[in-house]
């Protein structure tokens, strides 16, 4: 018995351009089943940068600590592979990590909502 189709869609670099660039946190969803979007005042946003790659960097340009292995839009999954060398990071010494692997991405304009793990809330973010 063959299992034809059931291959993963992989996202190909071109399909990851509109993700590229610098993102402010806009607002939190706190929960799935919570339908309401709460907006974060712009001086306790968090801001963070999706490289050409796929690679995730904070706001000092260096790799974000628990960053995910994969991005996934739709059903399609990229996987982050660097293709240039990254910095350490000396704040991930300080962090432990509860991460999901992947982040599930919906971009739409300026507009990226972003959701970690299954049943947790979402982020919505505005490009810089």
């Amino acid at each position: 018995m063959s299992l034809v189709g059931c291959k993963e869609k992989k996202l190909s670099p071109e399909e990851l351009q509109p993700f590229v660039g610098k993102w402010r946190l806009d607002a939190v969803e706190p929960a799935k089943d919570v339908k309401r979007w709460e907006i974060v005042p712009p001086k306790n946003a968090y801001l963070f940068e999706i490289r050409y790659d796929g690679v995730i960097l904070d706001a000092n340009g260096l790799p974000a600590c628990c960053a995910p292995k994969y991005l996934k839009s739709g059903k399609k999954v990229f996987l982050i592979e660097p293709k240039e060398a990254l910095m350490q990071n000396p704040q991930c010494a300080l962090v432990s990590c509860l991460a999901c692997d992947t982040w599930n991405m919906d971009v739409q304009g300026d507009t990226l909502i972003v959701s970690y793990c299954e049943g947790s809330g979402r982020n919505r973010f505005v490009k810089m």
